[in-house]
């Protein structure tokens, strides 16, 4: 997991150098907490809070396209945020990623 720290605007932008396949880095986008994820060459973006304890998903095992809560072990997708395993039943967020050359680019607005 690398800690990108806070970024004032809705968008988030970080170098594609920072994240190996199988890594986390969490941003946080005008108070949105965002997991960041690298499965397959592929950037996710997902909200870093479980949806059954609301706990931060940063330590958490990313496995294939599953991320697992520390706490109670509730999956998720990183593709599309749907809860894979209980004990939450809840899907969480997902936020809109674009690779662009050499970098990531992270948005959390709706438009």
């Amino acid at each position: 997991m690398i800690a990108l720290g806070n970024v004032s605007s809705t968008k988030s932008t970080i170098s594609v150098a920072k994240l190996e396949n199988g890594q986390t880095a969490v941003l946080n986008v005008e108070g949105v907490d965002v997991l960041l994820c690298r499965v397959s060459d592929r950037y996710y973006a997902i909200s870093n809070r479980c949806s059954h304890a609301n706990q931060p998903l940063t330590e958490g095992k990313l496995r294939g396209f599953a991320i697992s809560c520390p706490l109670h072990g509730a999956r998720f997708d990183v593709r599309d945020g749907k809860c894979m395993g209980g004990p939450a039943i809840r899907s969480i967020q997902t936020f809109h990623v674009i690779q662009r050359g050499g970098e990531i680019i992270v948005s959390t607005s709706q438009s």
